[in-house]
């Protein structure tokens, strides 16, 4: 009698985890978000970019910058060098971007060898004639908002993603973003302004896959709808858990430290 009773707990067991909706056991936007963080922020790098600015069809620039990354829990840097074209070469920015705080930028000129502090107040500010902008840059850092929330599941060129919208309350614009369900990389993402307008469209065009069979970005393109300009950025040597001077993360010393032998 004990046995059959038994029996018929653990059929009612599994029968009411399987009619439990699945919503339950599915991730909230936050705990996206922060995995996103930990399986993609959580080490320092080098890379070099390959930059190209299209207006229209037109070509209109192209950029070949080292950039590093320092990532701490606390405080994310990133700084860039620039290797071409060559009236750019030497041309030096650092970005610090605490958490919860706002972010500081510092640009080197080689001509004057000269450190000035950069006005971050707007976030569209071009970075060294690169089309690159701040906003492009946080890109790299998690995301600290007021409100997010899980809006739908879409798929990104073959791959299914979490479609999720993180905004601020005291403000009308947002941004939605696409988030792989495999490796939690962002796929798409797209700035709304308080009209409703699309700012700006951030695509992976083309990913890389490590030995360990993860995904990770190897070309993005960036749009800029109202301005008709298209940005192309393809990451070329990536090292991954690699040391960066703290002297490069320095606003005293970055712009003459000799960083390579």
């Amino acid at each position: 009698m004990i046995c059959r009773q038994k029996l018929i707990n653990g059929i009612l067991l599994g029968l009411a985890l399987i009619l439990v909706p699945a919503a339950v056991f599915a991730l909230s936007a936050q705990e996206i978000l922060e995995q996103v963080a930990k399986q993609n922020f959580n080490e320092d790098f080098r890379l070099i970019l390959s930059i190209k600015t299209f207006k229209g069809k037109k070509e209109s620039g192209t950029n070949t910058i080292w950039l590093m990354g320092k990532v701490r829990p606390e405080l994310t840097s990133f700084f860039m060098d620039f290797e071409e074209p060559e009236e750019s070469k030497g041309l030096r920015f650092l970005l610090q971007i605490p958490l919860g705080k706002e972010p500081r930028a510092f640009m080197y000129l080689p001509a004057t060898e000269k450190t000035l502090p950069l006005a971050v107040d707007d976030p569209s500010v071009d970075l060294g004639g690169t089309g690159l902008t701040m906003e492009d840059m946080q890109g790299f850092v998690p995301e600290s908002v007021d409100r997010t929330v899980l809006v739908e599941e879409q798929k990104v060129q073959d791959r299914d993603c979490w479609v999720i919208r993180v905004s601020r309350a005291e403000e009308k614009s947002y941004r939605l973003i696409w988030v792989t369900k495999k490796d939690f990389v962002v796929a798409k993402s797209q700035s709304v302004d308080a009209q409703g307008k699309v700012t700006r469209i951030f695509s992976v065009v083309e990913f890389f896959q490590t030995k360990t069979g993860r995904e990770f970005p190897r070309e993005e393109e960036i749009t800029i709808p109202g301005r008709g300009v298209r940005i192309m950025v393809r990451q070329e040597h990536a090292s991954f858990g690699v040391e960066i001077p703290d002297d490069l993360m320095n606003p005293d010393k970055f712009g003459t430290f000799k960083w390579r032998n």
